[in-house]
């Protein structure tokens, strides 16, 4: 029975638009939390029936009902305020939902764990959603930063100490200052991850007890399942982790506000050397039309106010009592969210303001101009200090300012006026100390090292790596132990490597996995046509000889899986095993490849961008989960036009039905309208031996059922590793 629709969810916070974002604002809904906390429900019921604690039926009947819509999230709002926490009336209701079907299976929701374990490990879920939104705007505001200092690393303007001007800098030395502090944020970013995105599962005191001597068994397990650490042990009263989270954000926020404060400054229209982006209805007055405020800016200063206090609260909270924390826990529910929440409106707008940002360069140099010159007072006190007493040079050139000032004419004539000044000091000599664009000292070589400091970070771990193939550059990385065995994963048409960025958790802890973006994808550089799946076929191949790895285990998604039918029929002694998901022998008709291709090269990516996400996911998932399928748009939008175009005529002209001679795993979706389930089907009656699993999902099923995907990997991919280790 669907529930009521849910007046908490159908509020939306009136300030939200401006404070937040919708991505952000989803992540951290009513229905975003309480899904979290189900989807650790249905990890630990697969992963206790994969141990045989619970019978596998009741577990996939759980799985099924662990749904946020079939929740009413009004009735658990108000039952949490009797319970204390949200868990026990989730799982009550789970319970019921379950023993509708099957009393017996009822008896086995939530088996041996505890409510903390199951609120943590959401919160964590939530976090890791965060942070992944989070990540994008900081690489879309490090390439617009970086793009600001290179283009005005020879835009003069005032630098100015404690409000008042100082020597001249450049405008691209002020983008390169914001561009290093926000590099070092993302490296923070990327290190807080290894310390906080961890299951919590410690039962009733952290022994798990309950379940014998399997419980460090089923923890593993659902932490493959959802893709996180499993920590040394439960950290149920030792919140470092929760509280270092929302330090980092705090981090981030000043450093956003340091920007903010800078630019709303320029903005004055005493100085006028800069503006956020003019669009209609933006910075108006409700009285004054002439009016341009810095909304931007203002937005994020206020996050850069309120989030240092709710890191406090964390702060504050973290001497808990014992085993279970008794008000401190309850105090990070809603300040760690919320700090979220801030901190992605904070950089939303950051973003949209430096993308766009206007500069005034004539106003920068005006106002440079309009101090007289008085602002290079040091470099000609400096000069002189060389001729005579240090402190009396200070002293004269103090003077000629002064009357500079008092008398309203340049700077260079008061010092001409100077006879204690000329008579040390040619004229060509006060010329070029007069000129600000030679007193810049080390900026350009500072915009230099920040520039070479920014690097895209769309996934963690090692260092990326670039190879040269016939015709292209491509580029790849490397992640997990280095004496693991090599696993490869290949992409979908129209993605880069970061697609795999959900898989990553689960499958480093046992494989050295390696990732590339394929031709004209990511930052792999686009190849004169034509390029056909063979092609593809040998990049790996490549890239494999470029690693020193003799074979491979090969994991395939779409136009990823038709290279790896290539690479399993031409070179089976290179491939330990195939994972071909949601992929074909042949996909689609020539026709609709050819009038895709028309619709890119007429109109660019965005013709096609929706037809492409409701193919790749499920209605119901990109409605639920729009902070999933935001980062695949924004990687399609980002494709290279003409690397686009050359994949899907590769994937038109591929026709790929010889003998497959590895052993394979075959995934389909269950509703993928692109490869129908009925097209790995026949490839898994075709190559001997091969298994085969249908997942609850459209194209892309290693996100849209990630933990359900994951484990089908590695299930596989673990036997026959220990196939080849017996061998």
């Amino acid at each position: 029975m669907k529930p009521p629709s849910s007046t908490i969810e159908g509020k939306s916070r009136l300030l939200d638009g401006l404070f937040t974002t919708p991505a952000m604002a989803l992540v951290f809904s009513a229905r975003g939390c309480v899904q979290r906390m189900l989807d650790f429900e249905a990890a630990l019921a697969r992963a206790e029936a994969a141990l045989g604690i619970i019978p596998r039926a009741a577990a996939e009947l759980i799985s099924s009902e662990c749904r946020a819509d079939l929740f009413d999230v009004d009735a658990l709002s108000q039952d949490a305020a009797v319970a204390g926490n949200l868990a026990i009336p989730l799982v009550r209701m789970l319970k019921d939902l379950v023993g509708k079907q099957d009393c017996e299976a009822a008896r086995w929701v939530h088996w041996g764990a505890t409510s903390q374990d199951a609120i943590d490990t959401g919160l964590v879920l939530q976090v890791r959603a965060a942070l992944n939104l989070l990540d994008a705007d900081l690489e879309r505001l490090s390439a617009a930063l970086a793009n600001l200092a290179e283009r005005h690393r020879h835009t003069v303007q005032l630098g100015r100490t404690w409000l008042q001007p100082g020597p001249p800098i450049t405008f691209g030395l002020k983008a390169a200052g914001w561009l290093s502090a926000i590099e070092r944020q993302r490296e923070r970013m990327t290190a807080l991850r290894a310390r906080v995105l961890f299951i919590q599962f410690g039962g009733a005191v952290g022994t798990l007890a309950a379940l014998g001597t399997q419980g460090l068994a089923v923890a593993t397990s659902i932490g493959l399942e959802l893709g996180l650490a499993v920590p040394d042990l439960p950290w149920h009263t030792h919140r470092d982790g929760i509280a270092e989270a929302g330090a980092a954000l705090g981090l981030l926020t000043g450093s956003l506000g340091k920007m903010a404060r800078d630019l709303s400054l320029l903005m004055q229209a005493e100085l006028a050397e800069a503006f956020e982006p003019r669009t209609p209805g933006r910075g108006g007055s409700s009285t004054m039309p002439h009016k341009q405020n810095p909304v931007g800016a203002a937005v994020i200063l206020s996050a850069a106010a309120r989030v240092p206090g709710l890191v406090s609260s964390l702060l504050s909270a973290m001497p808990q009592e014992h085993e279970r924390g008794l008000g401190g826990w309850h105090a990070e529910w809603e300040t760690l969210p919320e700090i979220c929440r801030l901190t992605a409106g904070a950089l939303n707008h950051a973003v949209e303001v430096c993308e766009g940002i206007e500069v005034d360069v004539e106003r920068m140099r005006a106002n440079l101009d309009a101090t007289g010159g008085i602002v290079l007072a040091e470099p000609v006190a400096l000069a002189l200090a060389r001729h005579m007493d240090r402190s009396a040079a200070h002293s004269l050139v103090e003077q000629a300012c002064r009357r500079a000032t008092a008398e309203k004419q340049p700077f260079r004539r008061a010092l001409d006026d100077d006879l204690d000044v000329t008579s040390r000091l040619t004229p060509e000599e006060l010329d070029k100390l007069c000129d600000p664009s030679r007193y810049l000292g080390l900026a350009d070589a500072w915009i230099d090292r920040a520039l070479a400091s920014c690097r895209p970070q769309p996934t963690r771990g090692k260092a990326v790596q670039t190879i040269e193939v016939p015709g292209a550059t491509l580029h790849f990385r490397l992640d997990g132990p280095d004496r693991a065995p090599v696993l490869v994963l290949a992409n979908s048409l129209g993605t880069s490597l970061a697609m795999w960025d959900g898989q990553m958790a689960a499958l480093t802890c046992a494989f050295r996995v390696l990732r590339y973006d394929m031709r004209g994808h990511g930052a792999s550089s686009v190849s004169a046509p034509p390029v056909d799946v063979a092609c593809l076929g040998r990049d790996v191949l490549s890239l494999l000889d470029a690693i020193e790895a003799t074979n491979a285990h090969f994991v395939g998604l779409s136009l990823g899986g038709m290279v790896g039918l290539w690479l399993g029929a031409n070179t089976p002694a290179r491939m330990k095993s195939l994972v071909l998901s949601n992929t074909a022998a042949r996909i689609g008709t020539a026709d609709s490849w050819n009038a895709r291709i028309e619709a890119v090269e007429k109109s660019g990516m965005e013709a096609v961008v929706e037809t492409v996400l409701e193919r790749w996911f499920t209605a119901r998932f990109r409605e639920q989960a729009p902070e999933r399928v935001e980062p695949l748009r924004r990687m399609l939008l980002a494709t290279d036009c003409a690397g686009y175009v050359a994949g899907c005529a590769a994937v038109r002209d591929a026709d790929l039905r010889d003998s497959v001679r590895v052993p394979t795993l075959v995934i389909t979706g269950a509703h993928d309208s692109a490869t129908p389930p009925s097209d790995g089907r026949w490839l898994a009656e075709r190559i001997a031996g091969a298994n085969h699993v249908e997942l609850q999902a459209a194209h892309l099923c290693n996100i849209e059922a990630e933990s359900a995907f994951n484990h089908s990997v590695v299930d596989f991919l673990s036997a026959q590793e220990n196939r080849h280790g017996r061998a």
